[in-house]
């Protein structure tokens, strides 16, 4: 083997150290991001079903808003609960037929 055949195979192996020092950072970078991306869709998950218990919560609350009375209001409430009763009536037919 001569010096030439020498240094081309040191340069080959220094060049295999650098790659394989590469894909151990890469490695290492991917494990981390793939658990900053578990996180956030964990994270993703609570915050939704923080949005359909918000979101059940305000529907509630507008359908006591629509059946709130106060003094002078009781006939208006009334006619609302009659609406009602009648669209829930009208909805039932609908499923009867």
């Amino acid at each position: 083997m001569t010096d030439d055949d020498s240094k081309l195979i040191e340069q080959f192996e220094s060049k295999i150290r650098k790659l394989v020092d590469l894909y151990d950072t890469v490695k290492c970078s991917n494990s981390e991001l793939r658990s900053l991306i578990e996180a956030k869709d964990e994270e993703i998950k609570r915050l939704n079903q923080e949005l359909d218990r918000q979101n059940e919560s305000y529907q509630h609350l507008k359908r006591s808003k629509v059946l709130e009375v106060s003094g002078h209001d009781i006939d208006d409430t009334k006619r609302r609960v009659s609406g009602l009763v009648r669209e829930i009536d009208h909805c039932i037919k609908l499923l009867n037929a």
